[in-house]
């Protein structure tokens, strides 16, 4: 092994599953950066300004194909499709989430039915892409696959970081009269699992040398944030910060790539250090 090119991903070919999100599309720039295929699976597949500068940069390496995750068939066609036109898929990237329209109301205000979508974003979307795709990886006897899911999936939220937060006017369009946002235990019960489930995978697959591992960002920034937030939510992480997209990538490509070729069941929290204390 040449210890200099360990995390390079020339010849890959990587499927990212919510691709066109906030952090999916850094996913992907840093994947098509370190010279993997992308091919973008997406319910939502209209263009921005990061999604055409990869067009435009990479017209034969990224691809953005429109495909609702949860229905198995449209998964199943869409992996014959990159199959018969690549022949293998080497890494599988899952981050996707779903948000009902309840998910920022009180605990008890939330429906089943929001419930149940939240549970579908986090974990059941990814057992059905797991399962259509590591077939491939089954017969190919070699595969990566990553979860991303989140420090919620490890610790609590703390509601008192939403006071005075501006995130109500950010998030809470279908309900005006809210004056600020809850954390939804969805979010940390389908993290919790997903994680758990990435635990389950790689006990199961380690003998067909498919390594299954998960990323658990901290908070990301996002534009419009106010300060009052920024700040209480600073304060509570060693490092003093949230953080950018940029700085979850590393772990992505770690995961990927053969730096990481003994490294399975291992969830990589990624937080600015907010879960050591």
């Amino acid at each position: 092994m040449v210890f200099e090119n360990i995390f390079r991903l020339d010849g890959k070919i990587s499927v990212v599953v919510g691709g066109n999100g906030y952090l999916g599309r850094r996913y992907c720039k840093c994947l098509l950066e370190y010279g993997a295929k992308v091919y973008v699976i997406d319910k939502n597949v209209e263009k921005n300004d990061e999604t055409q500068e990869m067009i435009d940069s990479y017209p034969n390496s990224y691809f953005l194909n429109e495909c609702d995750a949860s229905k198995k068939g449209d998964l199943e066609k869409i992996r014959d499709h990159i199959v018969k036109k690549e022949g293998k898929v080497n890494i599988l990237v899952n981050t996707t989430t779903l948000k009902s329209k309840d998910f920022y109301l009180p605990f008890e205000e939330v429906s089943l039915e929001g419930w149940n979508i939240g549970l579908l974003g986090e974990v059941t979307i990814p057992f059905l892409v797991i399962q259509a795709f590591i077939p491939i990886m089954k017969k190919q006897k070699a595969g990566s696959i990553i979860n991303t899911a989140s420090i919620y999936g490890i610790v609590g939220n703390d509601q008192r970081l939403y006071e005075g937060s501006n995130l109500h006017k950010l998030y809470v369009k279908d309900y005006p009269d809210i004056k600020r946002v809850y954390a939804n235990g969805v979010y940390c019960a389908g993290n919790g699992g997903l994680i758990n489930f990435t635990k389950y995978l790689s006990a199961y697959y380690g003998k067909d040398n498919i390594r299954i591992n998960c990323i658990s960002p901290g908070g990301l920034s996002h534009e419009g944030e106010n300060d009052t937030f920024v700040k209480k939510y600073s304060e509570k992480t060693p490092l003093g910060r949230k953080a950018n997209r940029g700085e979850i990538v590393g772990a992505l490509i770690y995961l990927a790539s053969d730096a990481s070729k003994y490294t399975t069941g291992h969830n990589l929290v990624v937080d600015g250090g907010w879960t050591a204390w």
